[in-house]
């Protein structure tokens, strides 16, 4: 069946999204039982390190009639797809929809409520599938949640994606370190006040994007996530909760956040691709609600899932920030496996001191950026081969190399000082304009490589063709 029009330019839930990516090619479904404790997580990390489709789980060890999705949005081709765009055009995409917000609409319900539970019949244990991801980790994780609050101070509601460990039955440690619902939560317990949440899994894909992008002032970010999709998001009310959730998600869980209720929360494998335990505050929930079918959907943390969200989101507001000053920035790319540590952006020509700073810019623009990387129009940024070239081949330490000591860092940085401060590097790896000859890349001319690829691909389609089964 092709896709309707209209959906290109927004999917209202998860399954229809899957079901676009099932139609282009892009989704297997696993026909083994699997087991959610590990398995799982390590088939999707091979998915992404293989650049591979997203996967659909119906056999899930332990919880019979249960399915999970996983590396959903693992590639900038999926959220292309979810934006209705074409993969160059994404990030341009992204930035002139953020900035064209649309409020949610509040409707009376949504396949979210379908089935409700209160305290007394909860188990998390039992209703979540969740993953465990690696060895140590301390017991089930969510890793792809989207958490609802209220902001005491304004009544304005918004989200963000936190890690969520399930700790017993009924309650749940929340990694709250991050804007804006961290704010929401100092400004509560400063009241001596609880602060309700609701914590959803499997929205839209809009949704599911819209709660990373950076918003430290606390705007609502389901107004981003209408602007992505190009239409309201519908929302429902909580049951136990003064929240609006998404009312197409797969799962809602509500709860509240006790003044001053810490417990240790950990080990776990973070995006940082360390171990990390903390004492964190604690969800006592209330109520669960899902669909009479929910997809629960994971996230591998330190995979290349956790790179495209974070390249898109944090990547394209990082360039639209800098470019204020430094208008002279072309692109920018956040490189894989570094959680946004490392960016490689590409200048206009200009002067020395120019790009200084616009490396001090991108080392303090965001907390994350440990090292930056500047480079030439001539040089692909998404590819590191590239990028290894330009530094060994335009770069001098002791001519080129920036140091800035004493820069906030990220709050999971395992080697930043006790104050979360830390020493970020710039590295200008761009060539000297007099000497323009010398620094000349080699390269095949450009009819040669286009009709290179067209023999290249008709030979690989008479291979699998030779291959098939009869």
């Amino acid at each position: 069946m092709a896709l309707e029009k209209e959906e290109r330019f927004g999917y209202d839930d998860l399954n229809r999204f899957l079901a676009a990516l099932r139609e282009t090619g892009d989704l297997i479904e696993m026909a083994e039982e699997v087991d959610p404790r590990f398995e799982i997580g390590a088939i999707l990390r091979l998915l992404g390190e293989r650049e591979g489709p997203a996967a659909l789980f119906p056999k899930v060890t332990g919880h019979p009639g249960k399915t999970i999705a996983g590396n959903v949005v693992g590639h900038r081709r999926r959220i292309a797809l979810a934006f209705g765009v074409r993969e160059d055009e994404l990030s341009a995409t992204y930035l002139e929809r953020k900035n064209s917000r649309i409020p949610p609409a509040l409707v009376k319900e949504g396949p979210v409520k379908e089935i409700s539970r209160r305290a007394h019949e909860i188990d998390l244990f039992q209703i979540l599938p969740a993953l465990t991801h690696h060895e140590k980790d301390a017991s089930p994780y969510l890793t792809c949640a989207v958490t609802f609050a209220r902001d005491p101070q304004t009544g304005r509601q918004s989200m963000g994606m936190h890690r969520i460990q399930i700790q017993s039955e009924k309650t749940l440690g929340i990694c709250l370190g991050t804007p804006p619902l961290s704010h929401f939560l100092q400004r509560a317990w400063e009241q001596n006040r609880p602060l309700e949440v609701a914590v959803v899994i499997g929205p839209d894909p809009a949704v599911l994007i819209a709660s990373v992008t950076r918003c430290p002032g606390g705007d609502d970010k389901i107004e981003i996530a209408g602007g992505f999709k190009r239409k309201a998001v519908e929302m429902v009310p909580s049951d136990t909760v003064d929240l609006r959730v998404p009312g197409y998600a797969q799962y809602s869980i509500e709860g509240t956040l006790r003044p001053g209720h810490l417990a240790h929360e950990g080990i776990f494998g973070d995006s940082s691709g360390t171990y990390v335990e903390a004492q964190s505050p604690v969800i006592q929930v209330t109520s669960v609600s899902h669909r009479k079918n929910p997809i629960y959907q994971a996230l591998q943390t330190w995979s290349s899932e956790d790179d495209a969200l974070l390249n898109l989101c944090f990547g394209s507001d990082l360039l639209e920030e800098v470019r204020k000053d430094h208008p002279f920035v072309r692109d920018l790319h956040l490189v894989t496996g570094t959680l946004c540590g490392q960016v490689v952006a590409s200048l206009a020509p200009c002067s020395a001191p120019q790009r200084r700073s616009t490396m001090v810019a991108l080392l303090t623009r965001n907390p994350f950026v440990k090292t930056a990387i500047v480079v030439d129009e001539d040089i692909d940024i998404r590819n590191p081969r590239e990028v290894m070239w330009v530094l060994t081949t335009r770069f001098q330490a002791d001519r080129d190399l920036l140091l800035l000591p004493g820069i906030q860092g990220s709050m999971i940085d395992p080697s930043a000082l006790p104050d979360g401060s830390s020493c970020k590097v710039g590295m200008d790896a761009t060539f000297a304009r007099d000497r323009a000859s010398t620094f000349q890349k080699i390269k095949v001319p450009a009819e040669s490589q286009r009709r290179a690829g067209e023999i290249l691909e008709k030979g690989l389609n008479l291979t699998r063709v030779a291959k098939s089964p009869k």
